[in-house]
């Protein structure tokens, strides 16, 4: 019989921890990585709710989950977020996927999102499929900056059910985490040698606009929709004007655009938000 794995990469979570970890009670293994720069009870909470819980220096997202995957001997590993809840339907699919003779070595999830109390069914950011199911050993997660993904060695499947995701809580939270991604976003732009021509700061956060709102049909989702198009486009406008201020910064030890974003020990849920 297959095995499965659960396996959540976690900083400062005790508020939100107890509910996606309740959510995976039916895993065979539940593991919580927590980031060594965790200052609440984040791995007491694991704990006490039935998880193994390992301690790991941030050195990025994609190493985070990583070095989660050694952890188990389980034949399939499932990754969630702390904000994030496996529904029961979701339950059901996975559970028949381990168990039909298949080639995929991996499989997507929908995530449903929530945002100011409401599910967002447009703006881009439904059904928002995320690769979430693997085989242990087929794939590794990749990316140094912001967005890690996973890299599967064989053909990927499809389910259809949900992860809900309690993406943003209130506009205050959005301006949080876009204020920080922007800053990874324009750093990462830097250490790729990108160049941000002038123009890029007037066309693209207006296109940004138009496509959320309209072609993605935003304006669907109503007062959400609205909020979710606008903070899109100045999300776009933010990471070019910030890759531009540290490109003309003096090259300093004390300059941010020196730093690897990959090293900055944040949240685990990271604001991975659908655009």
């Amino acid at each position: 019989m297959p095995t499965l794995a659960v396996i959540i990469i976690a900083r400062n979570e005790a508020a939100r921890l107890p509910a996606a970890l309740d959510s995976v009670a039916w895993a065979e293994e539940r593991i919580v990585v927590v980031d060594t720069t965790t200052t609440d009870a984040t791995a007491e909470v694991a704990t006490a709710h039935g998880a193994r819980v390992a301690w790991h220096p941030f050195t990025g997202y994609a190493a985070q989950r990583n070095f989660g995957d050694t952890l188990t001997a389980c034949d399939w590993i499932f990754c969630l977020d702390a904000d994030e809840r496996a529904t029961p339907t979701l339950h059901k699919a996975i559970h028949t996927a381990l168990h039909t003779p298949s080639p995929c070595v991996a499989f997507t999830v929908r995530r449903r999102n929530r945002y100011l109390g409401q599910w967002v069914r447009y703006s881009g950011w439904y059904p928002d499929r995320q690769l979430r199911l693997y085989r242990r050993g087929a794939g590794q997660w990749c990316g140094e900056f912001i967005h890690e993904s996973f890299k599967p060695t064989g053909p990927v499947g499809h389910l259809d059910a949900d992860i809900e995701h309690d993406a943003i809580t209130s506009l205050a939270d959005h301006h949080a985490k876009m204020n920080h991604y922007t800053d990874l976003a324009a750093r990462a732009l830097l250490a790729a040698g990108q160049r941000v021509p002038f123009w890029k700061l007037f066309f693209w956060p207006p296109a940004t606009f138009f496509k959320t709102y309209f072609l993605r049909l935003g304006c669907l989702d109503g007062f959400p929709g609205l909020c979710i198009a606008w903070f899109a486009a100045h999300y776009v406008f933010l990471k070019y004007a910030k890759a531009r201020a540290l490109a003309a910064a003096p090259p300093t030890p004390d300059n941010p655009a020196l730093e690897n974003p990959a090293q900055t020990p944040e949240d685990a849920t990271h604001a991975d938000l659908p655009h």
